[in-house]
């Protein structure tokens, strides 16, 4: 009489969706769990040798979020690179407000999602990912004595070996990696310390009218910005608009109404759009408005003026998602640093920011 995956789930008691992940390898299993559903299959009789062999290589999903910025393209990129190099299959889901691509991927049999994304996907699968470094001191719930590990034949989760980075929160996102921390509030004190420098007072930021990157910036900017003690609703100062170059184009003329005479700018669409709009109306860069862009790129060297921006390093990002994915993954043996590596945007300078005009 043929067994039935339903019956192995009932005899496991464990979902059907728990045992196909072990029949196929794939998605986050734990050790316990797997060994009821192996004991169940052969006390039940069932047999599918051709699926119950290691699977020779595995599955690891890259992915950005949706519409990325050009410094998470560069990080997925280069973690892509370095991830085949070691022999795993990668595909590059995009994190959209639909998670359909995502869960395609989980599906396909990934056993880690790799993003430079700053929330959580509540993915069943560890997740590796960037946070804001304030998050450190919000997170939901304590921090768990190591990270899930996977277990390279089926994909089941364990803890990692002594040494591994303490970085999975408990609760919701409970399979999350924080692998490195971004200091989004450093940056903005750095941008603000420049633009002071040279006489600024009223700054503006133009961000994303959506995505958590917006939300952090707009939560620093409140909290760092020079003016935040003089009454003044910053509010005022705040435009949310697409990122576009319409949108930008749009923003900067608001703010300038607004009598801003210096803006941070998240994307490089907002930025070419806010130069060109500041052109169109007979005004100069940076004669009548700085600008401050977040995020460097090949562009960047090349606007008119070309644009003072608050640089990512790119490749330490990279390498710190990487380190957290090999050792998840306990395809190297090193442990990581108990602290996940911070890192703070650099301002690099050119002139598309000079002195206020008095």
């Amino acid at each position: 009489m043929k067994v039935t995956l339903e019956e192995v789930a009932a005899r496991a008691g464990v979902s059907l969706a728990t045992v196909s992940r072990v029949l196929g390898r794939r998605g986050a299993v734990a050790e316990a769990t797997r060994t009821k559903v192996l004991e169940a299959m052969s006390e039940l009789g069932y047999s599918r040798s051709t699926l119950l062999h290691d699977a020779p290589r595995r599955l690891v999903a890259v992915s950005a979020p949706g519409n990325p910025e050009h410094w998470q393209v560069q990080v997925c990129t280069r973690v892509a690179k370095a991830l085949q190099d070691h022999d795993l299959l990668v595909t590059r889901p995009l994190v959209e407000t639909d998670p359909e691509p995502l869960q395609v991927a989980i599906d396909a049999g990934a056993v880690a999602l790799v993003t430079p994304t700053l929330t959580s996907l509540h993915t069943d699968i560890p997740c590796i990912r960037v946070d804001e470094q304030s998050a450190a001191e919000t997170s939901v719930g304590p921090v768990t004595g190591g990270i899930p590990s996977v277990d390279a034949a089926d994909g089941s989760t364990g803890q990692a070996a002594a040494g591994g980075r303490p970085g999975a929160a408990t609760g919701p996102g409970s399979a999350d990696i924080i692998a490195a921390r971004l200091d989004l509030g450093g940056g903005m004190t750095t941008a603000f310390e420049h633009l002071q420098a040279i006489g600024h007072r009223r700054i503006g930021l133009i961000c994303n009218d959506s995505g958590e990157l917006a939300v952090q910036l707009i939560r620093r900017f409140r909290a760092e910005h020079p003016a935040r003690n003089l009454g003044l609703d910053l509010e005022d100062w705040i435009a949310r608009v697409p990122k576009s170059f319409s949108g930008g184009s749009r923003a900067v003329l608001e703010l300038k109404d607004a009598t801003c005479t210096a803006v941070i700018v998240q994307s490089a669409l907002q930025l070419h759009g806010a130069l060109h709009g500041l052109r169109n109306r007979h005004l100069q860069v940076p004669r009548d408005m700085s600008i401050v862009g977040f995020g460097d790129s090949p562009t960047m060297k090349f606007t008119g003026p070309p644009a003072t921006v608050l640089g990512l390093d790119v490749e330490g990002l990279s390498n710190a998602l990487i380190a957290a994915t090999l050792t998840t993954l306990r395809i190297t043996p090193t442990g990581l640093p108990t602290v996940p590596p911070v890192f703070r945007p650099r301002l690099i300078a050119r002139t598309s920011t000079t002195a206020a005009r008095q």
